[in-house]
């Protein structure tokens, strides 16, 4: 049974993808969708992000809309010290204070602005002990950020029963394939 799940990936500019509009954003948040979805079936009930620019937020965006549906599901936003948007610009600021105000817990690791690299690392162990399972959207032929995450993710598994579902480019193109597939039968 899982209960608690941890989405992340990539941040939006690792996939080139610059305003929320792109037609690559409506078709990660349909997979994230679709994911969460089965995840319900599952006994699902917290969907923790750490409030980063890309799959995190859209997640965030993602759950709202499913809350429409499922007023059981909530999530978290849980970053790894105080005031890790505010060299982001002024649209992405409003993105994130929607996001937060329709969480149903903020909170940070750190209660302190940014000190160190070890403030992300601290906040991704959090996150992988405070969870049941990770989705993360990570593929090995386009390295980013989530390379750090993954590995420390690997080493958790290894020493716990934790389960995780590593979305791969191929996993997500396939989904896609099938989404504009079935899109085309409506017409």
């Amino acid at each position: 049974m899982i209960k608690t799940v941890y989405i992340t990936g990539y941040k939006s500019y690792e996939l080139n993808i610059f305003k929320d509009d792109a037609p690559e954003v409506y078709y990660l948040k349909e997979f994230i969708k679709h994911k969460i979805k089965q995840l319900l079936d599952e006994g699902l009930e917290w969907v923790l992000i750490q409030g980063q620019m890309g799959i995190e937020l859209w997640t965030a965006e993602v759950v709202i809309d499913l809350q429409q549906s499922y007023p059981e599901l909530k999530y978290a936003v849980i970053t790894p010290f105080l005031g890790h948007t505010e060299k982001w610009n002024e649209h992405n600021q409003e993105k994130y204070a929607n996001i937060t105000e329709h969480a149903d817990y903020v909170d940070s690791i750190f209660h302190a602005p940014y000190q160190g690299p070890y403030q992300f690392k601290q906040a991704d162990q959090f996150m992988l002990e405070h969870t049941d399972q990770t989705l993360l959207i990570y593929d090995e032929e386009q390295e980013a950020s989530p390379k750090f995450f993954k590995q420390m993710l690997v080493d958790f598994m290894e020493k716990t029963n934790y389960t995780c579902d590593i979305v791969t480019f191929d996993e997500l193109t396939a989904f896609i394939n099938d989404l504009q597939w079935s899109e085309d039968q409506r017409f």
